[in-house]
């Protein structure tokens, strides 16, 4: 008995074991990682300047609080839709708060609308180059490692 069952266990591993011919092939060509893309403008509508407050008592746990940063950010759209617009320009926060009382958060900034949408003309990229050459400033690292001041 025990000899058939040692034979059917060899005889299934075997079987899961079997002879399998794997084959794969690949081609391969010369990819060129650049991006090709012409520059969109678009102008700006400005709008007035707006000015927005909410404030909240304190929590002493913050259970179920949002923190500061989502309290901005919401604030901040809740300012764009109320002035359906597309985006806040110069938003500025200012936060307040008592010990153990109430906290203020106030946004101002000046609401936009994005409209005329277009091919940029040669006139735009030369705009465009004078004012945004980040591509040809060079970066400095200023910060010294810790360990080099002891080696003066």
């Amino acid at each position: 008995m025990k000899r058939i069952l040692y034979l059917s266990l060899a005889l299934t591993a075997l079987l899961f074991a079997s002879c399998t011919t794997v084959r794969k092939t690949a081609t391969t060509s010369d990819i060129k990682t650049q991006v090709m893309q012409y520059p969109t403008v678009a102008d700006l509508d400005v709008l007035p300047k707006v000015e927005q407050t909410i404030t909240w008592n304190f929590v002493p746990f913050h259970w179920g609080q949002p923190p500061l940063d989502v309290r901005k950010t919401n604030l901040q759209a809740e300012v764009i839709k109320a002035a359906g617009a597309d985006v806040l320009l110069e938003s500025q926060f200012v936060f307040t708060k008592r010990s153990f009382g109430e906290r203020t958060l106030t946004v101002t900034g000046y609401p936009a609308k994005f409209k005329n949408f277009r091919k940029a003309t040669p006139e735009d990229i030369e705009a465009l180059s004078k004012v945004l050459p980040a591509q040809q400033q060079k970066v400095y690292k200023v910060s010294r490692p810790w360990y080099k001041f002891w080696k003066r």
